[in-house]
């Protein structure tokens, strides 16, 4: 019988991981529950993870590969007639991505211990907003923003706060809530962006 490799079982592991997340209460998992689910003895398991914050971590580098993804599909260069616009879309685009990831649903807007997930969340809010900026930056011409804090890594979390609440509440993300969330980043930003922006490669002010 051929040797299962590695990359085979790391598979395995991933896999069960993400079963038992979207099915049970992620504080109530184990290691020796995942051994099970895989199929594979639980030493194996330690061999990779030395508990189950340290596997979900590993799981949290695709989520954040995947929302670089969500940012450059969400925006529609040909819907954009003004700067929240380019708000309305991303955050459209992380409410439909968290709503067909239960896995991702429960590691970052459920209710765990887990600090290193919530630091890593944290820090990488700082990457995402740089490329935020930069996609606000291809299109508008952006005043002077404040040095010792990153807006557009605040407007995320302000929005990830009110998924997290609601997904705590109600185990989902309701329409009224998803729209509130996009009306208090806009009007957060708005503080800082002027309703009139020049547009890029344009004379002309957008409304």
């Amino acid at each position: 019988m051929k040797r299962e490799s590695t990359e085979q079982r790391l598979e395995r592991i991933h896999t069960a991981i993400t079963q038992l997340v979207a099915q049970r209460d992620i504080n109530s998992i184990s290691i020796y529950d995942v051994a099970k689910e895989a199929a594979i003895a639980a030493s194996t398991v330690y061999h990779h993870y030395p508990n189950i914050e340290a596997l979900l971590y590993e799981l949290m580098k695709d989520i954040f590969a995947d929302f670089t993804q969500v940012l450059d599909n969400a925006v529609k260069p040909e819907a954009i007639h003004h700067w929240s616009d380019i708000n309305r879309m991303i955050e459209q685009g992380f409410i439909d991505y968290y709503r067909s990831n239960p896995l991702v649903q429960r590691i970052l807007l459920g209710q765990h211990t887990y600090t290193s997930i919530r630091h890593a969340d944290a820090q990488n809010d700082l990457l995402l907003a740089e490329h935020v900026e930069a996609i606000y930056r291809r299109y508008f011409v952006l005043p002077e923003l404040p040095k010792d804090v990153n807006i557009f890594a605040i407007a995320l979390q302000v929005a990830d706060k009110v998924y997290s609440m609601n997904y705590r509440e109600n185990g989902d993300i309701p329409p009224e809530m998803a729209r509130e969330a996009i009306v208090l980043t806009e009007a957060y930003l708005g503080t800082y962006l002027p309703k009139n922006l020049h547009r890029i490669n344009s004379e002309t002010l957008l409304n």
